[in-house]
């Protein structure tokens, strides 16, 4: 194989040593309640970029164990549901 390959394989991409999707995630919704309390509240912007500062270290920090966080969240959506097993048993199986 292609070192290219392997090292994209082995190393997702990262916003400032964040996984890529968790860190927009975060940026999304910080910014989106910054923006509603700056407007109802008149609090100054600038109060919030600790907390921006403190949520993407904690997202690089729980990614420094677990690199592929992004991947982890793109396929939580369609496996959060149980399935349906073909025969009666305990707990879940992807496959009969």
């Amino acid at each position: 194989m292609r070192e290219p390959i392997l090292k994209a394989v082995a190393m997702p991409p990262r916003l400032f040593w964040a996984p890529f999707v968790p860190a927009v995630v975060n940026f999304a919704v910080q910014m989106g309640v910054m923006l509603m309390c700056a407007v109802a509240f008149q609090v100054n912007p600038l109060w919030f970029i600790p907390f921006f500062l403190i949520g993407h270290i904690i997202i690089a920090a729980y990614a420094w164990r677990e690199p592929h966080l992004s991947k982890m969240m793109m396929t939580y959506g369609p496996m959060s549901t149980p399935s349906k097993n073909v025969y009666p048993a305990k707990g879940n199986k992807l496959a009969p």
